[in-house]
């Protein structure tokens, strides 16, 4: 049985549906930009033989948790568990909290919507920073991320309209329909 661990950047990706997703995006020309974590990395290989790694598309940085199983961590330290699922500012693994994890990926928009370099950018990364960035985007508070759900390879389209200064969401299934992700 597989047990649910806090990641540790190592993990390879798991060979599944992402010959239909680098099939999906292969046509388009975009700037693929990459999490440093092994399974980003490799997923961005299917994407192109190029792309960027830049860490502020990293997962957020677990600390002494890392690599461990969430099991074990929660019996050894329930008190930081809840504190952590509870605070966003919470940091009792030693590692980044998610407001501070929230602050890197709101940093990492600002610097993408200034840079004219690319018109589109395709990022691979974490569902955690995937879910900071909705938020940040919908400029709904960080307890939101708790009512994020996303699955494994989703595709989420955020565009920046320069006359308005903001971005926006546009979110799409495996079957390139339009949809909403409820977080109420």
């Amino acid at each position: 049985m597989k047990a649910a661990r806090f990641p540790n950047g190592t993990e390879p990706a798991a060979h599944d549906e992402r010959a239909a997703l680098a099939d999906r995006f292969a046509a388009q020309n975009y700037a693929v930009i990459s999490s440093a974590a092994a399974a980003a990395r490799e997923t961005a290989g299917w994407l192109t033989s190029e792309f960027d790694i830049d860490p502020a598309f990293d997962d957020i940085d677990y600390g002494r948790w890392r690599g461990h199983e969430i099991r074990t961590i929660a019996q050894q330290d329930p008190e930081g568990v809840a504190a952590w699922l509870a605070d966003m500012h919470a940091r009792p693994h030693g590692g980044e909290s998610i407001a501070m994890l929230a602050e890197r990926v709101g940093e990492a928009l600002q610097r993408m919507a200034a840079d004219a370099s690319h018109e589109r950018c395709l990022v691979v990364t974490h569902a955690i920073v995937v879910k900071a960035a909705l938020a940040h985007v919908r400029a709904e508070p960080l307890a939101s991320l708790a009512k994020i759900d996303l699955a494994p390879l989703s595709a989420i389209w955020l565009e920046y309209d320069a006359s308005r200064g903001a971005w926006s969401e546009r979110n799409f299934d495996s079957r390139d329909r339009l949809k909403r992700i409820d977080s109420t």
